[in-house]
């Protein structure tokens, strides 16, 4: 099954806020490095990350002002955020609005690109 942008969706609360024509996802799982004098000059890594970090970007059109609210607000971070692909799978968790353009209207829907970066840890659901 291909998977469609407009399938991906933003959920605060569990309501839409927004849904996307184009999306990206970026996933870091940078490991920790544990070379030691023993391992001849030789890389070792940690079998865990040492820091993970997922960043979002969108863009589309959102059906609630709560994009702009908060990227015009004072706290930027999205919390309760689930974000929904179309092939059934989910990621959740609270995200930092990190940068937001709102470029007009588009049949009546406010467009908008947007970057979010994850702020503590997600929940990945996959697809069943």
């Amino acid at each position: 099954m291909a998977d469609t942008g407009r399938s991906f969706l933003i959920k605060k609360a569990g309501t839409a806020i927004a849904g996307a024509r184009e999306n990206g996802v970026s996933v870091d799982n940078s490991p920790i490095n544990i070379t030691g004098k023993g391992d001849s000059g030789f890389r070792t890594l940690a079998s865990f990350a040492g820091e993970k970090a997922l960043d979002i970007s969108v863009s589309g059109v959102w059906t609630d002002k709560i994009m702009r609210d908060t990227a015009l607000g004072a706290d930027n971070m999205l919390t309760d955020v689930t974000i929904d692909f179309a092939d059934g799978g989910d990621i959740s968790c609270d995200f930092y609005l990190a940068n937001y353009e709102e470029t007009g209207v588009h049949n009546d829907a406010v467009t908008f690109t947007c970057s979010m970066q994850s702020s503590k840890a997600w929940t990945y659901t996959t697809a069943v």
